[in-house]
């Protein structure tokens, strides 16, 4: 056991706090540059250096975050007990329910992005009368939130504790984060050691933050510092991984013992969790997306700012030999289509100055499409444009997104299922908690009740199984939800008359009114009429039905389009470069039809 009550034992445990902090300055530095760019050159004066007229890497972000946490992660939970299975459903209805409540989606979101620049983190805790301080930022109290349900909170690199000299983050001997609270609120504590509390003094933002951090962009030549509200103190909450605690302790002030100690329940992996879209090997502080599009974004922004000097500069002027002032004078006040006696038209001509250059032109075309290769299709993932010239095939793009895409959304996914395995462990831990739930019986369109309360647990926490929907975090557009009914109304029509021989049905009504619901057209209700259950498919005996077997055609034709983006920026590309900046006959007829 490390005891930290021994003075000496506590000083190693900060000075390696300490050093393992300086050696994650550096990433903390490049991270608050990556960041300026995302913001841009016009946010406050703490944006990025330079005029971003293309912005990139804000761009990728965006797509990045909504394509992997859209929507709150489902949760299944199964047991391989039969006689717990009832319960387990129970336990899978109410889990959802905490997390519905926690509004876990945006919380996840957050962790994408903070991934997307350097590594993304969150920390699992019961937030109980002893812990309503941990992990909340300025000590605002969240009104959502009970005391003592679990709680997941996102954790900046700005203020994450990492042991640096681990070569895995699952060997990391200790980990936490910092984080300012009211310091009347800490004192008023009783949970807190009275010896600490009395000699805890308050300490500025800047005392442990000098360096200066990502969240000070939009202040940073300003003054936005919490202690003239109030007093304010520096504190750290630290998972030591021997101990298995949580122990909460003053920033920089070394003679005091820790405020409290509490022993960790949760996963042996300890409360806090990481999400890495990019490992290093034998590092702990992964290869960020940003970090390697940075090189293209900043290109980018120099070739069009070149470009734009380049067209501010583009002159378009008239000039004329010595003598011919009156030819000139006469042109220079000519009206449209009005004619006039000239001795040499021929010697007035018009001089092009400047202008933007066709190679940079060229190259910003392939920087483009460059970017968007590396950056995983960017244009299928967010949706900017259609890849293809049929549903079909649209489909398939989507499905052959990049294998980069794929490894980044299990990622996020094994991140939400670790998070929720412990919130999970800490619910049912819980002898506290209640949640007020229900569930359908069947398709009576019946509810009961299923509660959760202290008292009704089944078998042990070991027993269940925690899996989480890969697609329940992935966005989806209400035409593609409808697109899946029409799916999966297809792959059952063949299979329909003996579904009919069982007695099925379908309910064209409730179909009806889903159509309407999700292409938000209610009037669609209203265009079709229900009279009786006989007009439903399926119908009575009496009904006339399709035979089972039909004849079907298919015809292929082929479609002229003007090609893929790629294909059509390419097309751009060879003309600018080529001779005269030409295209050929194939190329002008494909850029004039429609993009596929």
């Amino acid at each position: 056991m490390f005891d930290l009550s021994n003075p000496e034992k506590r000083s190693r445990l900060l000075k390696a706090i300490k050093s393992s902090r300086d050696a994650m300055e550096p990433f903390r530095r490049v991270r608050k540059e990556l960041i300026r760019d995302y913001v841009g050159s016009w946010y406050a004066e703490g944006g990025a250096q330079n005029r971003t007229l293309v912005n990139l890497l804000n761009q990728t972000a965006r797509i990045y975050t909504i394509s992997l946490a859209a929507n709150n992660p489902q949760v299944l939970v199964s047991t391989p007990r039969s006689e717990n299975i009832a319960f387990a459903r129970r336990f899978e209805i109410n889990l959802n329910k905490l997390i519905s409540d926690m509004a876990l989606e945006q919380t996840f979101r957050d962790i994408v992005l903070d991934a997307f620049f350097c590594i993304g983190c969150g920390v699992v805790m019961m937030r109980d009368t002893d812990t309503r301080f941990h992990g909340l930022l300025e000590s605002e109290e969240d009104v959502w939130l009970d005391p003592g349900q679990p709680w997941f909170n996102r954790v900046s690199l700005d203020d994450l504790i990492l042991d640096m000299t681990a070569r895995e983050r699952s060997k990391m001997r200790y980990c936490g984060h910092r984080y300012r609270a009211d310091f009347e609120k800490v004192m008023d504590e009783p949970g807190y050691s009275k010896k600490a509390k009395e000699r805890l003094k308050p300490t500025s933002r800047e005392h442990y933050d000098a360096v200066g951090a990502a969240r000070d962009i939009a202040s940073e030549h300003g003054s936005a510092g919490d202690d003239d509200l109030k007093d304010m103190v520096w504190l750290m909450d630290v998972w030591i991984a021997e101990n298995n605690s949580i122990v909460t302790m003053a920033c920089d002030q070394e003679d005091l013992e820790p405020l409290i100690e509490r022993e960790w329940t949760g996963s042996q992996a300890g409360p806090y969790k990481f999400l890495s879209l990019g490992d290093t090997p034998d590092n702990i502080i992964p290869t960020a997306p940003a970090i390697n599009l940075k090189g293209m974004h900043d290109l980018q922004n120099r070739l069009h700012r070149r470009m734009e000097k380049d067209s501010d500069a583009h002159r378009v002027v008239n000039v004329y030999p010595p003598g011919k002032e009156d030819d000139a004078k006469r042109i220079q006040t000519a009206e449209r289509n009005s004619w006039h006696r000239m001795t040499d038209p021929a010697s007035i001509k018009q001089v092009e100055v400047g202008g933007v250059d066709q190679r940079d032109l060229a190259l910003a075309t392939y920087i483009q499409t460059e970017f968007d290769r590396f950056a995983g299709n960017l244009q299928a993932m967010g949706g900017l444009g259609a890849q293809a010239s049929t549903v079909g095939q649209e489909e398939l793009i989507h499905g052959q997104l990049s294998k980069n895409v794929a490894d980044m959304r299990t990622a996020v996914v094994n991140f939400a299922a670790t998070c929720i395995l412990d919130l999970g462990r800490l619910m049912w831990e819980d002898q506290t908690l209640e949640l007020r739930t229900s569930m359908p019986v069947g398709q009576s369109g019946i509810q009961v009740r299923s509660d959760w309360t202290p008292e009704y647990r089944q078998g042990e926490f070991e027993d269940y199984d925690f899996r989480v929907e890969p697609y329940s975090m992935v966005f989806k557009t209400p035409q593609q939800h409808l697109q899946e009914y029409f799916q999966v109304l297809q792959q059952i029509a063949p299979l329909w008359p003996m579904f009919q021989a069982s007695g099925a049905t379908l309910n064209a009504q409730v179909l009806v009114r889903e159509i309407a619901r999700l292409l938000n057209k209610p009037e669609i209700e209203e265009l079709i009429t229900f009279a009786t259950p006989a007009d439903m498919l399926g119908g009575d005996q009496n009904t006339v039905r399709s035979p089972a077997v039909t004849s079907r055609e298919t015809v292929r034709r082929n479609v002229p389009t003007g090609g893929t983006a790629e294909n059509r920026a390419n097309s751009v590309i060879q003309s600018l470069m080529g001779a005269g900046g030409q295209l050929n006959g194939q190329q002008k007829a494909a850029m004039q039809r429609a993009p596929a």
